[in-house]
C-alpha cells in the first residue's frame, strides 16, 4: 500500500514534469515564431519585392507617378479656373499649401522614378553578370 507521502510526492513529480514539458514547448513555439518572423520579414521587404519582380516594380513606380502628377495637376487646374470665374479682376495666384504640396509631390514623384530605375538598372546588371 502507498502511503499518502509516497502519493503527493508522485503527484508533485508529475506536476514537475508536465512544467518541464511545457517549459520546453513554449521555447520551441517562440523559436518557431521567431524562425518564422525572419523568413517573412526576407520574403516581403520592398528590396526583395523589386528583385523578384523588377518589370511590375518599375511599372508600379510609373503607374504612381502619373496618377500622382494628374492628381496634382488636375487639382491645380481646377482651383484656377474656380479662381478666374469667382473673380475676373483679380489674378490667381496658388495659395502656398497648394504650391508646397506640388513642390512635395514632385519630389516624391522623382525619388520613386529614381529609385525604381535604380533598383531595374541593379537587376539587368546582375542578369548580364
Amino acid at each position: 500500500m502507498t502511503t499518502k507521502n509516497e502519493h503527493l510526492s508522485s503527484i508533485q513529480a508529475r506536476i514537475e514534469e508536465l512544467q518541464n514539458t511545457i517549459e520546453e514547448k513554449e521555447a520551441q513555439i517562440k523559436a518557431r515564431g521567431r524562425h518564422l518572423k525572419e523568413e517573412l520579414e526576407d520574403e516581403l521587404s520592398p528590396a526583395e519585392l523589386v528583385r523578384k519582380h523588377p518589370l511590375q516594380a518599375a511599372g508600379l513606380s510609373f503607374l504612381t507617378g502619373v496618377l500622382l502628377a494628374r492628381a496634382l495637376k488636375g487639382n491645380r487646374a481646377r482651383r484656377s479656373a474656380a479662381n478666374t470665374e469667382a473673380c475676373t479682376t483679380i489674378e490667381a495666384a496658388p495659395s502656398p499649401t497648394s504650391s508646397a504640396l506640388a513642390a512635395i509631390g514632385l519630389d516624391v514623384l522623382r525619388s520613386v522614378k529614381d529609385l525604381g530605375f535604380s533598383y531595374l538598372q541593379r537587376y539587368i546588371d546582375n542578369i548580364i553578370r
